[in-house]
């Protein structure tokens, strides 16, 4: 009995032995290679026309028809020149770029299709573009973001974004996160979720006024520590 127990354990040291070992699908990383992330929505897109025109699902405001939003920016949407030049100068130099939007994913190819013909690169679901939405908290009932864990899974550098919620997810994923300043006709008409919501009246989720966001803006530093994009852009063409 002895020797057929040493037969056996001979066997399967032999066989793991030729096993070869397990390749890492993860490419291995470019010297020098930055990869940078976007968000979509009033960064890399001025998108407030086609959410304003927007079918909703009931009467809360939040319920956006997202099926229809994604196959609707070679409509509404206009492309903000000044961020799809830093991509391209960022291309240029041999650096991966990659979309994560906190918009639902229903139609999801549509948006990779209207971003792959204003920046003239393929930007294909699941491989450069990525949909990360919210989640509810089950205790709280807070509504928090999930792309931390897009961005943790890509191994970004830097991720830029126009939101809290942005400046949040890159801290969480331990990356530099940079502000893109959102235009003020977004400011306008999606006030919250943007350095707390300058719109409303001062409260503990609303701490900053306007007097407060033009000394962000002036220091370039955001409330989260994240710097904040020097550019500060003309009104984009909108389309009838």
């Amino acid at each position: 009995m002895r020797s057929l127990k040493l037969v056996i354990l001979s066997v399967i040291i032999v066989v793991t032995a030729c096993v070869p070992p397990e390749v890492s699908k993860t490419a291995a990383p470019v010297l020098g290679q930055l990869k940078v992330g976007f968000d979509i929505d009033d960064t890399i897109l001025f998108s407030r026309d086609n959410f304003l025109k927007a079918p909703h699902m009931s009467d809360d405001p939040d319920h956006v028809d997202f099926g229809w939003v994604n196959t609707h920016d070679s409509l509404y949407s206009v492309t903000i020149q000044p961020i799809a030049e830093l991509i391209k100068y960022l291309r240029a130099g041999g650096h991966k770029v990659y979309f994560i939007t906190a918009r639902p994913g229903i139609n999801g190819e549509a948006v990779g299709r209207y971003l792959s013909h204003e920046l003239g690169f393929p930007v294909v679901l699941n491989e450069n573009l990525f949909f990360s939405a919210k989640k509810k908290d089950p205790v709280s009932g807070h509504r928090f973001t999930t792309k931390h864990e897009r961005i943790s899974k890509l191994g970004l550098h830097i991720f830029y974004g126009d939101s809290d919620t942005d400046m949040i997810a890159a801290s969480i994923a331990g990356i530099r996160g940079v502000r893109v300043v959102r235009d003020a006709r977004s400011v306008e008409a999606y006030s919250r979720n943007y350095f707390g919501d300058t719109r409303s009246a001062s409260g503990p989720k609303a701490p900053y006024a306007e007097e407060d966001y033009q000394k962000f803006l002036s220091n370039s530093v955001g409330p989260y520590g994240e710097t904040i994009y020097p550019i500060y852009f003309g009104e984009p063409v909108t389309r009838d």
